[in-house]
């Protein structure tokens, strides 16, 4: 399974591509007495790597490895061109070399163990994962963090889902992305299957898991309950969904209601064992000896302790398509017959989606990396009003790809921005659009969804109201023209607008934001003021007016504005930023050093937080701390720049530098 083929499983965009130049055969040139053939061939192998020439080099290597196989550096360097090719069958002999000469190598064990989990090894990617992890922190935290998250991933599958959550609440719920709230909903639920595995039509459920469990790993237990509250109206018969909850309540010393959530688990999972010992529990910590003997005496002989694996049939059997049912590895490039595929799209030309939607569940359990036909599925289930899971099957499908005819892409692009939007995630939904607004066959359609992010509207376009349909076209063609620059044409149009509708939410805003960019500040403040009046409960209109204060050198005038952000939306790593930008600027270092800690937490890889918390740290004595920052940033900095994969790229493709590993091994 090349590695490109698991983009929806995480959300990872950057890249490390350092240079290696430097170090290209320097392991070598300190040999003495090799063979003339050896050394030509070890450096003809270095210059075509660093020349790009990947199928050179990687030909160059295995001719030297054939005349000395001792040669660590060549193995390593052969692995991870192999890696980057997406050859991982062949990748992994070489990394197994690697730790064959070097055993405490944890970044070879780790590249080992996803290439053997890319090609559907899971057993060895587990235990030679977990390998890479028990030998100490990994030195290049994007390697170590995609290791981490595919470690959890088997984890899961292995039944070990305490272990799995522990792993990806500690790394990843700051700013998770969709793949992880998928991992984690799936330890929530107690589904020992992969992502790929699990059927198309559980994917909402998993998904929604998941936002609770990542509610519940960040610790606010009032927001924690609220969600849970909200996952089990929707999901009442879902198995360990009661058992989970008890949990937390029984966590907050409310045993009574934990209770009655154990024994709704029991009425859904009669066989749930998990929730019989934890009946039992609850009953002895209520003070009720007899109900607690009796629960206990009705346990199952084999039933699990919550720590050890549990891998339940009836759950695989629940969730997962029939592929991920067999005992077998399946083969990642198997290819599926071409029936479904075809039924498919007959029944979606003839508009028959229930049809379809079954074809393209069978086609998808085949070739689930086939982004087409996640994008149909996704148009399908938009056309059944199923709007969580079409949203889900089209990102999936544009992370991979979508093919065909440019008039269906455009309508797969445009209704994941109608869906994004109605999610209130107005900027990526512009950003999908943006290409298309000029050009496509929708075009008078995808103004008005423009409209729409302007305004900041999370509707579907027929939701919105008739009275504001005129006011949302034309909101739409005033983004086109701040799309292509032209602020001469779109600035007489807001104001316009504005007399027509003052009070229309979010109008100043976009105005004061069009304002600013032209650093036109004092009147981008004018239009903040007045929004903030008519959107009093929106963090953005404080936002930007401390963020104009701060750019005009007036931080004092900034702070007001960035603490009543933070109030907002205490969640908003931007609000977090302004504000220790706020004080650090003047000079209060201590409660800057507190508020960028929490921006850099909640965004980790924004390489302004990491600029300014260097900052905070050098001002507050930190050398070692500011140092590390200081890294960080120029890391981030340069990955901005080198970014390459689609959103949710999984794969590592880091530093391939031998002379980092000597220092990686505890």
């Amino acid at each position: 399974m090349p590695m490109q083929r698991l983009r929806w499983l995480q959300a990872f965009t950057l890249s490390l591509c350092l240079s290696c130049s430097h170090l290209g055969y320097a392991q070598v040139s300190a040999e003495e007495n090799q063979p003339a053939d050896f050394k030509a061939l070890a450096e003809s192998a270095a210059a075509a790597r660093e020349a790009g020439k990947a199928e050179n080099a990687i030909s160059a290597y295995q001719q030297a490895l054939a005349i000395r196989a001792d040669w660590e550096e060549g193995w390593w360097y052969l692995g991870t061109l192999q890696y980057d090719a997406d050859r991982l069958k062949e990748a992994a002999p070489a990394f197994q070399k690697v730790v064959q000469l070097n055993p405490a190598q944890n970044q070879a064990w780790s590249f080992l163990g996803l290439c053997e989990f890319g090609v559907g090894d899971y057993e060895n990617a587990l235990t030679h994962l977990q390998k890479g992890r028990d030998l100490g922190p990994i030195d290049e935290p994007e390697l170590a963090r995609v290791a981490l998250y595919h470690l959890a991933l088997l984890l899961n599958r292995n039944g070990e889902f305490t272990k799995a959550s522990a792993i990806l609440g500690a790394s990843y719920t700051e700013q998770p992305s969709s793949q992880v709230k998928a991992a984690l909903g799936l330890a929530l639920l107690h589904i020992p299957l992969l992502p790929q595995e699990i059927d198309p039509s559980k994917d909402a459920l998993v998904a929604t898991a998941g936002d609770t469990a990542v509610i519940l790993a960040q610790g606010d237990q009032n927001k924690t309950r609220l969600s849970f509250q909200s996952l089990l109206h929707d999901y009442p018969e879902a198995p360990y969904l009661h058992y989970a909850y008890g949990l937390v309540l029984a966590s907050a010393g409310q045993n009574a209601e934990a209770l009655t959530q154990q024994r709704e688990e029991l009425r859904v999972s009669p066989e749930n064992a998990l929730a019989q010992i934890e009946i039992s529990r609850l009953e002895l910590a209520l003070q009720h000896p007899k109900a607690a003997a009796a629960a206990a005496s009705v346990r199952r002989a084999d039933a699990l302790a919550p720590e050890k694996p549990l891998r339940d049939p009836r759950i695989i059997e629940r969730y997962g398509h029939h592929a991920a049912r067999r005992p077998a590895v399946a083969d990642a490039s198997a290819e599926p017959s071409g029936e479904a595929w075809n039924q498919a799209m007959q029944a979606y030309e003839e508009k028959r989606y229930s049809d379809a939607i079954s074809a393209l569940k069978t086609f998808v359990q085949n070739k689930p990396y086939f982004g087409s036909a996640w994008a149909v599925l996704g148009l399908c289930e938009f056309e059944m009003k199923d709007y969580k899971s079409s949203l889900l099957h089209l990102e999936r499908g544009q992370d991979f790809g979508f093919r065909g005819s440019a008039e269906s892409v455009q309508l797969a692009r445009y209704r994941l921005a109608t869906l994004l939007t109605r999610n209130g995630e107005f900027e990526r939904s512009r950003e999908l659009l943006a290409p298309e607004s000029s050009t496509s066959a929708r075009a008078k359609e995808i103004q008005f969804e423009l409209g729409m992010t302007l305004l900041r509207i999370p509707l579907l376009p027929e939701d919105v109201e008739p009275s504001k349909r005129e006011l949302v076209q034309s909101a739409g063609k005033v983004a086109e023209l701040l799309l292509d620059s032209r602020y001469d044409a779109a600035l007489p149009e807001f104001q316009t607008l504005l007399r027509q509708h003052p009070s229309e939410p979010f109008l100043h805003y976009a105005y004061g934001t069009a304002l600013a960019s032209l650093s036109q500040y004092d009147e981008a403040k004018v239009q903040f003021r007045s929004e903030r009046q008519i959107s009093p409960k929106s963090e953005l209109p404080d936002l930007r007016v401390a963020a104009i204060q701060l750019r005009v050198g007036e931080p004092a005038e900034a702070l007001p504005s960035a603490k009543r952000a933070v109030e907002l939306a205490p969640d908003s790593a931007e609000a977090h930023y302004i504000l220790g930008r706020s004080y650090l600027e003047l000079g209060q270092a201590d409660p800057a050093l507190t508020e960028l800690e929490i921006a850099a937490r909640k965004a980790p890889g924004s390489p302004e937080v990491h600029f300014n918390l260097a900052k905070a740290y050098a001002k507050t004595k930190h050398a070692d701390k500011e140092a590390e920052e200081r890294a960080i940033f120029n890391r981030l900095n340069a990955l901005a720049e080198q970014q390459r994969g689609a959103r949710g790229d999984q794969s590592y493709n880091g530093p391939r530098d031998p002379n980092s590993l000597q220092n990686s091994s505890p």
